[in-house]
C-alpha cells in the first residue's frame, strides 16, 4: 500500500519541477525539454504523463486550490466545533502552505491568467469555498 512517505511518482516529480521552473522563469519561458531534463527524461517523454505544458499548469493550480480546501475542511472537522482551535488550525495550515509551496504561490500570482477559462473558473470556485470556510470560522 502506498503512503505519503513513498518516493514521489514520476508525475509528481514532473509537477514539482514544472512549478519550480515556471515560478523562476514564467510559463512561456520554460520548454518541455527543460522540464524533462530536470527529471531525467526527454521533453517529448513528458507527453506520456501530460498532454502539454497547459495541462501541467492547470493541474498545479487547480490541485493546490483543491488541497487547500480539502485540508481546511479536514482541520475544521478535526477541531470538533471549538472555534478557537479551528482558527488556530486553519492559520497553522495556511502558514505551512505558504512556507512549503512558495513556487506554487508565485505561479498562481503570475500565471493564473494563462489557464483555460474553465480551469481558471474552477480555481476561483475552489478558492471561494476556501475563503467561505474561513469566514464561517471567524464569524
Amino acid at each position: 500500500m502506498a503512503t505519503r512517505t513513498d518516493a514521489p511518482t514520476r508525475r509528481e516529480q514532473i509537477l514539482k519541477e514544472a512549478a519550480r521552473l515556471f515560478a523562476e522563469r514564467g510559463f512561456h519561458g520554460v520548454g518541455v525539454d527543460e522540464i524533462g531534463a530536470a527529471v531525467g527524461i526527454s521533453g517529448p517523454g513528458l507527453y506520456r504523463h501530460f498532454p502539454g505544458k497547459d495541462a501541467m499548469l492547470a493541474e498545479l493550480l487547480v490541485g493546490i486550490s483543491g488541497q487547500l480546501l480539502t485540508g481546511g475542511k479536514r482541520r475544521v472537522a478535526e477541531a470538533e466545533g471549538d472555534a478557537e482551535a479551528v482558527l488556530d488550525s486553519l492559520i497553522e495550515g495556511h502558514i505551512d502552505f505558504a512556507l512549503d509551496d512558495r513556487p506554487l504561490i508565485t505561479l498562481h500570482d503570475r500565471e493564473l491568467d494563462r489557464l483555460r477559462d474553465s480551469d481558471r473558473k474552477l480555481v476561483r470556485q475552489l478558492q471561494r469555498q476556501y475563503v467561505e470556510l474561513w469566514v464561517g470560522v471567524v464569524r
